[in-house]
């Protein structure tokens, strides 16, 4: 389970003890910002980054890395140059210890995943498309090593991860119909949180964080784009973010 931290000035964060054992500087945020003012990582004040960067343990010279996300599976490296502008793509990994991965997210699944010794890491951004399209497994294999640790962050929950039976069709073809929850009378439901555990798992990590948060149902502290536009009719629902930099 992740670990609910909270800065001096009133910011929340989660962070997860497998990766801090490996002391790799991470942070899966909140809408809560310093002196309770919603965090918007997009347009990151001075004081708000200051906060994000205390709360993570990145080094004051980190730069935060991020892709146009696209519900896919692509990978980039990301180097002293980072990768292109205006990249596409739902996984970033480094062994380069100046930059911080960001992916985020307002329902999707947001993993983080760190090699031995933490010296080479990844950041993931799956939802249903990402988690049949092999998001996860993409940047595992990308890693070049076995990982070491992985953390998941909050996501939208069984409960509410109602789908058509074509997307359970497409969970069942790819390998995960274990996660696949059926009833009579009722559409079928995704565990995004046990696809992403059992993606994990069959690459051989065995140390895995996982955040019981619920996107929908956690509105004081997290965004859900199905709760607040689809059903809520707000014009966009915010982002959290998952970030790691490598183990200094």
């Amino acid at each position: 389970m992740l670990e609910r931290t909270t800065h001096s000035s009133g910011a929340i964060g989660y962070r997860s003890p497998a990766l801090a054992a490996l002391r790799v500087p991470h942070l899966f945020t909140t809408r809560v910002g310093p002196r309770g003012a919603q965090l918007d990582l997009g347009r990151l004040d001075e004081a708000a980054r200051a906060c994000l960067y205390e709360l993570a343990a990145f080094a004051a010279h980190t730069r935060l890395v991020s892709l146009a996300q696209v519900h896919g599976a692509r990978v980039h490296e990301v180097d002293a140059h980072g990768p292109p502008p205006g990249a596409q793509g739902d996984a970033l990994v480094s062994s380069e210890p100046a930059s911080a991965l960001v992916v985020y997210s307002a329902d999707c699944v947001p993993v983080l995943i760190a090699g031995a010794h933490g010296r080479r890491v990844a950041a993931v951004h799956a939802g249903w498309r990402g988690l049949v399209a092999g998001a996860i497994p993409a940047a595992l294999h990308a890693l070049g090593e076995a990982p070491a640790a992985a953390a998941i962050g909050p996501c939208l929950s069984l409960e509410r991860c109602e789908v058509g039976p074509e997307v359970a069709e497409l969970f069942e073809r790819a390998g995960l119909g274990e996660v696949v929850w059926r009833r009579p009378g009722h559409r079928p439901h995704i565990d995004l949180r046990a696809a992403a555990v059992l993606q994990l798992e069959r690459a051989g990590c065995r140390a895995i964080d996982v955040s019981d948060s619920c996107t929908w149902l956690d509105g004081a502290e997290l965004p859900s784009h199905r709760r607040d536009v689809t059903h809520g009719g707000a014009a966009r629902a915010g982002r959290i973010g998952a970030l790691i930099a490598c183990a200094r």
